[in-house]
């Protein structure tokens, strides 16, 4: 009589096994949609913006081609030279967009804004401006034209640089630093600068820190690099370490 009680105990431990002979079943979870995937860049625009920045990168080099660059825009309104080419003095050294970032404008069929980047340099290959652009497109003859230019977040680069370099008593070597900074590591690259630090140490060595930005004239994109130099006096000449 008692063995009743331990077969069902025995039946309640015994584990259940699936059956290996069904298919398999595909779970759907109502609701969840795949996301469409990104739409390919146009590749028609982003010429179009690529175009305009390089016509005006060259007028900020030569001034004469700022009325050419005028004519072939839709700007409603008056654009300083300024605005168009950069501070007197200065060029257009770089600049940069991305492609995911076109996207449709109000104001008209086809039309279409991009955020830029421009980066404004002096006759000495100093920064001394930086500036996000909101750019507006316009259809124009089969092609595009810049229907509206909108400067933001400008910041300008103060002339800290001469004095924080006399303060340290190299006002007169910063000029041959500049020339070492400029070279090129490709030909026909744009390099120019930002002095970032001048700092005098115990032993009487002064650092100079910088960023370098390197750009192909007419193509956007370019790339930065911190660096540091050690600059040092030894009988009186001028020497440049790595720090």
């Amino acid at each position: 009589m008692r063995l009743a009680p331990l077969l069902l105990i025995v039946a309640l431990a015994a584990p259940c096994f699936a059956d290996e002979s069904a298919e398999p079943q595909e779970i759907v979870l109502v609701g969840e949609n795949p996301s469409p995937p990104p739409a390919p860049p146009d590749m028609i625009r982003s010429a179009a913006v690529e175009e305009f920045l390089t016509a005006r990168q060259n007028a900020s080099i030569d001034r004469s081609l700022v009325a050419q660059v005028r004519r072939e825009t839709w700007i409603q309104g008056k654009v300083t030279d300024e605005i168009l080419v950069g501070p007197s003095g200065a060029s257009i050294v770089a600049f940069d967009f991305d492609d995911a970032d076109i996207r449709r404008a109000e104001g008209g069929e086809g039309r279409f804004g991009v955020t830029a980047t421009v980066l404004f340099a002096s006759t000495d290959g100093q920064v001394i401006e930086t500036r996000d652009e909101e750019l507006t497109f316009a259809p124009s003859a089969g092609g595009y034209a810049c229907a509206k230019i909108v400067p933001t977040n400008v910041i300008s680069w103060e002339a800290t640089a001469a004095r924080d370099a006399s303060d340290a008593g190299i006002a007169r070597d910063m000029e041959r630093l500049k020339e070492y900074w400029r070279r090129p590591a490709n030909p026909g690259q744009s390099v120019a600068f930002s002095v970032s630090d001048v700092k005098r140490r115990a032993d009487g060595d002064v650092v100079v820190s910088c960023i370098r930005y390197t750009a192909s004239p007419g193509q956007r994109g370019y790339e930065t690099e911190s660096t540091s130099v050690v600059i040092t006096k030894q009988d009186g000449s001028f020497q440049l370490k790595s720090h």
